[in-house]
């Protein structure tokens, strides 16, 4: 049995996706072609920020945005312990210790009343993790962050479209 029927999906857009497919073999830039930064401006539109960029997996987008913090050797992210293995497989492929907080039972959303505790000076970035197209409270999460001087990294693979109080998932700071 199948879970979703692709095929009819693709079916019903065939000539918008064949046209577009067309468009990239004829030109065959494949690589940061005119369509990367027509799906970045789109995705920045529809999420509510200045910019967006596309990259290889989710995997790949939290490394970067770690690196780009700064977070390695002898630092701790804080995350929730009930996630993909990637969330807490690239904080330590930056060098650092994953902090693990346990879930909102009623969401399996990072339980925002332990949080506070599981931060210590050496925590440098706080990774909570949207999963079921549900996000935790941001409001109350990025006033704790602002508290304790840390970025917030959102992990909204799981999310993306989702909103919060008029928010996009992958938007919401």
């Amino acid at each position: 049995m199948e879970f979703i029927d692709l095929k009819q999906q693709y079916h019903r857009y065939q000539a918008a996706i064949d046209a577009r497919v067309h468009q990239v073999l004829d030109h065959a830039h494949f690589i940061m072609g005119p369509e990367i930064a027509e799906l970045e401006t789109a995705l920045a539109r529809y999420v509510g920020v200045k910019h967006a960029i596309t990259v290889a997996s989710g995997t790949d987008s939290l490394e970067i945005a770690l690196r780009a913090l700064g977070v390695g050797p002898g630092d701790e992210v804080v995350t929730v312990a009930f996630t993909w293995i990637s969330t807490a497989e690239v904080i330590g492929l930056v060098g650092a210790k994953p902090v693990f907080v346990d879930i909102e039972p009623a969401t399996f959303n990072l339980n925002l009343d332990l949080l506070e505790a599981a931060i210590t000076p050496r925590t440098k970035a706080l990774l909570p993790v949207s999963l079921f197209g549900q996000m935790p409270d941001y409001d109350r999460l990025n006033a704790i962050a602002a508290r304790h001087g840390l970025p917030v990294i959102e992990d909204g693979a799981q999310s993306f479209g989702a909103t919060q109080r008029g928010r996009r998932s992958c938007g919401s700071r």
